[in-house]
């Protein structure tokens, strides 16, 4: 009788997965033809030889990455960036390749273009350091001669990745012998899910566009409720009040600047027009923070590496002209350090 009643459970429970494959199978399929449908309406509208439209429209935000006056609001959601994945496990995946490949959304775009059969010209790949992910987007499109979208070619991207056998661990997981002097770089996805696991959440639980930040005190489980349990938390990852009061995705409290993540909550919290939270998702995947440094090893004064140190973070120079009422001036304790990295990199 015990036995039947298992596999009774196993049959309901396979029922169950299956019927959530093809909810997301369909879903897939339905942001794939909606891409496709965007990419036929942008090449029949656009002018004779004249390339595409830029794919950025919309609000502009008060600075610009490029010492303009503003930059373009992009087109794409970051919630169809994560559709884009059929399973969570597939997101773990493509995020654990773009790990150990050091990638950025702009890499993501380049495999998808040469699965494509476009080749992106390397010089104007490398623009991307220069600017936010709008601007960058919008400067290489044109370049496509009017075959395809920015969309397109992440989708493209993603597709690629996920056909991949990625590793089975991340970066920070892996021993590789002894630990290099000098300072490494860690790609920021693997900073990122390191602070992540020090505060309890895995892949699945920040994969849904709707997922709800583990601070939260009306959460259906609330992990960090006490004193004693916040205590055990890194303190440049200790909750700022905001943290509890406004409701938000989990990708803010990775953020290792509690000032960053204040204000960007406050912004939220009144409604503020010139906080555009896709733009952010998207400038974060695009490289604009940045983590420097073994946890293994001493960087003379600047914290000893580890991804949970603000310390061992600088935002780029892109990211400090668009972003700063959410970094702060150049009193701030984010921007002396950025500019600190910045002379190490002989960037300014």
């Amino acid at each position: 009788m015990a036995t039947d009643t298992v596999h009774s459970w196993k049959q309901e429970r396979r029922r169950e997965q299956n019927a959530r494959a093809q909810q997301r199978s369909r879903a897939r399929r339905k942001l794939e033809q909606a891409l496709k449908d965007e990419n036929e309406r942008l090449y029949k509208h656009s002018p004779a030889n004249s390339g595409l439209q830029s794919a950025v429209r919309g609000t502009r935000s008060s600075t610009g990455c490029r010492k303009k006056t503003s930059c373009s609001r992009p087109r794409l959601e970051f919630e169809d960036f994560l559709h884009c994945f059929a399973r969570p496990s597939d997101l773990e995946n493509v995020a654990k390749i773009i790990d150990t490949e050091g990638l950025d959304i702009a890499g993501v775009i380049k495999y998808g273009l040469i699965s494509m059969g476009y080749c992106l010209d390397d010089t104007l790949f490398d623009t991307r350091r220069e600017m936010c992910f709008t601007c960058w987007s919008s400067t290489v499109e044109p370049h496509m001669g009017g075959r395809f979208t920015i969309s397109t070619a992440l989708l493209a991207g993603v597709q690629v990745l996920s056909r991949l056998k990625g590793p089975a661990r991340w970066c920070f997981e892996v021993s590789s012998g002894p630990v290099s002097m000098t300072p490494q770089l860690y790609t920021h996805m693997s900073a990122l899910m390191e602070i992540a696991r020090h505060i309890g959440l895995v892949v699945d639980q920040m994969a849904g566009d709707d997922a709800v930040s583990p601070f939260i005190p009306t959460r259906p489980y609330a992990p960090w409720t006490t004193p004693e349990r916040l205590a055990t938390l890194k303190p440049d990852i200790q909750p700022v009040p905001e943290q509890f009061t406004v409701v938000h995705h989990p990708y803010l409290d990775l953020i290792p600047f509690p000032s960053f993540r204040a204000r960007a909550l406050l912004a939220m919290a009144r409604g503020d027009r010139t906080f555009d939270e896709t733009a952010l998702c998207f400038d974060l995947m695009h490289g604009g923070m940045r983590c420097n440094g073994s946890s293994k090893v001493s960087l003379h004064g600047r914290g000893d590496g580890a991804a949970w140190d603000a310390r061992s973070w600088e935002v780029t120079p892109w990211f400090f002209r668009k972003w700063g009422g959410l970094v702060g001036d150049e009193d701030d304790m984010i921007y002396k350090n950025s500019a600190w990295w910045w002379a190490c990199h002989g960037e300014s």
